[in-house]
């Protein structure tokens, strides 16, 4: 069943043509279920639209159940998009600096006719202030009690979006790991405001760094689900092994090593040829098999943390609320 979902993605995603074979009704109710799981049910179902050129077709309640959701995502989509444009304007009247990263600004990086079908995961705003003005800015919207954590600020205007401000780009619960990352984001601060049709988000080589830190630091504390690693997946067809510099000639090889998450990194690149068939000069990294099955198997049967602390024992340390 994993090999079909896989083969699945790989058909809407334009990595592959046809299924290895046709699911049994059973087996499209758990492709169904499995894609809802791992929030990729609107993606999936471009692999399904293009399965019917092959007279490939699930079972019609799932048919329709499937179809009734990706329309849902593509409405989701069209109005988290229209607020990531009014949440940008607000900020830079305010003369702040900002940047869509993560979820809608990731979106940018997909296909043409898949990015409407990317399931929608809140807004995330860098916004190059501080603190105290992000407060500020949430306060003058007229919103009384501010939430807020170390890393982010959340703007609640809207029930059905959150919205966070994120005063660091990506937050690592150890601190001297979040000290060298920090720094790292102010040194090539120039990389996180490009302008992608009419939004300022990350360049694609920039994204590639905030993606693996952010798998890196669900992994450990949160949780992966295959919409984060197909994220990946666009961010790196876009760069199709173009693979540009950072400050101080640092390739993002040297980057992650530098972060301490260089094998985890190769762990994702086995999964981003395994799972979604890329190739290897599409990848910034040598794959390596153990560590992205043992991420993979995180991705695919739950996150178990007794395995996480055997596996990464020092990083665990730092997994308390």
């Amino acid at each position: 069943m994993e090999n079909l979902f896989y083969e699945l993605m790989q058909v809407a995603v334009g990595q592959l043509d046809c299924l290895s074979r046709g699911p049994s009704p059973e087996e499209w109710h758990a492709l169904y279920q499995t894609a809802r799981q791992q929030s990729v049910t609107g993606v999936c179902y471009k692999g399904v639209e293009r399965l019917f050129e092959f007279g490939l077709r699930g079972p019609q309640d799932v048919s329709i159940d499937w179809m009734s959701e990706a329309e849902d995502i593509r409405e989701a989509n069209e109005t988290a998009d229209k607020r990531s444009t009014t949440i940008l304007a607000k900020l830079s009247e305010r003369k702040i600096y900002s940047t869509l990263v993560l979820g809608q600004g990731v979106a940018r990086d997909y296909d043409a006719d898949i990015r409407e079908l990317r399931q929608p995961s809140g807004i995330d705003v860098f916004v190059d202030c501080g603190w105290q003005k992000a407060v500020k800015f949430v306060q003058q919207t007229g919103q009384q009690e501010v939430r807020h954590r170390h890393q982010a600020v959340w703007l609640l205007t809207w029930q059905d979006t959150p919205v966070r401000l994120r005063i660091q780009v990506v937050y690592c619960k150890n601190p001297w790991k979040n000290a060298v990352v920090h720094q790292w984001f102010r040194q090539n601060r120039e990389c996180l405001f490009t302008d992608s049709n009419g939004m300022t988000t990350p360049t694609a080589d920039m994204n590639i760094v905030i993606a693996l830190l952010t798998l890196y630091n669900a992994m450990m504390y949160e949780r992966v689900d295959m919409r984060m690693l197909m994220d990946c997946f666009f961010i790196l067809k876009k760069k199709n092994g173009s693979f540009g510099m950072f400050k101080g000639g640092m390739t993002a090889e040297k980057v992650m090593r530098s972060f301490g998450m260089l094998s985890f990194s190769r762990g994702v690149m086995w999964i981003m040829q395994e799972v979604f068939g890329m190739r290897r000069e599409q990848l910034p990294f040598n794959p390596n098999e153990t560590e992205g099955r043992f991420v993979l198997r995180q991705v695919m049967e739950g996150r178990h943390v007794w395995q996480l602390c055997k596996h990464y024992p020092f990083q665990m340390i730092w997994n308390i609320k």
